[in-house]
């Protein structure tokens, strides 16, 4: 059961037994910061009796979070797939469509990166006959950017012109 304990060096092994609180990992690349992730989770749903619906892992990397799911699922079997792990991004978007009904939206809407953005900015300029050396995308997306990070919404944006 604790066997993976055994093939950690010793402040692997802190960071996965250190299971009161907050715990910091700084590691440089290649020195076991995903084992240590991996089997601290192992650990708190083995040998600590935690609940993996409890435990969110968040990382960069689709990579990364498949690679850690395989690693835990290896030590702890099926419950794995119980954890909330992924990306950020993933994550957050998991959350925010089973929430969305509180914030008034569906659960089935679309988020734009960049360039999407853009390209709908393009289609919405050509649509609408508008001149696209005056309302050029970027000027476009960057003015809609500033005013969402300002959380300014379109009926204030429109009212202040």
């Amino acid at each position: 059961m604790m066997d993976y304990i055994e093939s950690l060096n010793e402040p692997q092994r802190e960071g996965v037994l250190n299971t009161e609180g907050p715990c910091m990992l700084i590691a440089g690349a290649g020195s076991g910061k995903t084992r240590v992730l991996t089997y601290r989770i192992a650990h708190l749903i083995q040998s600590k009796g935690v609940d993996p619906f409890s435990i969110m892992a968040l990382t960069f990397t689709n990579k990364a979070a498949k690679e850690m799911r395989e690693r835990i699922e290896h030590v702890i079997g099926s419950d794995a797939r119980n954890l909330l792990m992924g990306t950020f991004h993933s994550v957050f978007a998991k959350i925010l469509r089973s929430e969305a009904h509180h914030l008034g939206y569906p659960n089935n809407f679309t988020i734009y990166d960049t360039d999407d953005s853009k390209s709908l900015i393009r289609s919405i300029v050509k649509e609408m006959g508008l001149d696209d050396t005056v309302y050029k995308q970027n000027t476009v997306y960057n003015r809609i950017s500033a005013a969402k990070n300002r959380l300014i919404g379109w009926q204030a944006y429109m009212s202040n012109g």
